[in-house]
């Protein structure tokens, strides 16, 4: 088995961003022999029954999760960070689904989850990652704010009871990176935090990129010439452990037993997520307030 899991992840469900079927993840992740596969949509769990189901007949272990769009507190705007949830048990399971479900009632142009209902609302048995360069703590370490990144490790490392890693990613097309998996480092060797590793898949392979680009043309209402247009990073395919340490070789990274560690933290995370797909079921309401319905309709208002 590969050591690499897969932990952040875009399907199709991820409408305008990830070309990946989840026939074709399941596919891809049985050639590299892996034994478990995330799928972290933005803000959604619309691929999750179908990930369940084309699972079911094969060793391959899914992993439900989420990637939501969050802000401090509540509020209309466009500014927005993101944030990888992953069930480890069926009450992690349910309580990503309220999540998702707020997150659409209080939608501005995304779903939107603030960091204040997060903690306010039941957030048991998830296990949460720092996610990509749009989070929290990236824009605070890009912004050389490394207080404010402090405080947020410590914040959602108390919020998940210690299920709670920091993200690295190596894309050698995207010079910002580089800082960020520095300042990543310095965080987890402070305030001993593991460090987990992903591709943000939204492609299986390189070769598919031309058509991610297209569909981000598509999405973002650009020509497929205009210099705007961000160009799909190779390293957003679908991983396996050879190409992980590659990515991290051309990004230059210093501390390769790092990365090693990073994956084999994959597998320990994956190991962690144990959730499952209910069996769907005919449930009808229980009415059990007979004597108070009765006692209202002899009311003499009535």
């Amino acid at each position: 088995m590969d050591n690499f899991v897969n932990l952040h992840v875009h399907t199709s469900a991820s409408l305008q961003d990830s070309i990946i079927r989840p026939s074709d993840l399941i596919d891809k992740v049985m050639e590299y022999n892996q034994s478990a596969v995330a799928v972290t949509d933005h803000s959604s769990v619309a691929s999750w029954i179908e990930i369940n189901n084309l699972c079911q007949d094969t060793p391959v272990k899914p992993i439900f999760g989420n990637e939501f769009y969050c802000i401090p507190e509540y509020n209309k705007t466009r500014r927005r960070d993101h944030l990888v949830l992953l069930a480890m048990n069926q009450e992690g399971l349910i309580n990503i689904r309220r999540l998702q479900r707020i997150a659409v009632e209080n939608a501005y142009y995304k779903p939107l989850l603030s960091y204040q209902l997060l903690e306010e609302l039941p957030h048991d048995g998830i296990y949460c990652t720092s996610a990509c360069s749009l989070s929290t703590i990236s824009k605070c370490i890009l912004k050389g704010n490394f207080e404010s990144a402090g405080e947020y490790c410590e914040y959602f490392n108390s919020i998940f009871d210690g299920n709670f890693a920091l993200e690295l990613q190596f894309h050698p097309d995207y010079a910002d990176q580089s800082v960020i998996n520095d300042g990543l480092v310095h965080l987890s060797d402070k305030y001993d935090i593991p460090l987990t590793v992903s591709c943000d898949c939204h492609f299986l392979g390189e070769e598919d990129r031309s058509v991610r680009k297209m569909v981000q043309a598509i999405s973002w209402r650009k020509k497929w010439a205009d210099d705007s247009l961000f160009d799909s990073l190779r390293s957003n395919c679908v991983g396996n452990s050879d190409l992980v340490m590659k990515f991290a070789m051309y990004s230059s990274f210093q501390y390769m037993h790092v990365v090693q560690q990073a994956i084999k933290q994959t597998n320990k995370i994956a190991s962690k997520c144990n959730a499952k797909i209910e069996e769907p079921e005919r449930r009808i309401p229980v009415f059990d307030k007979y004597d108070e319905f009765n006692e209202l309709m002899s009311c003499q208002e009535w």
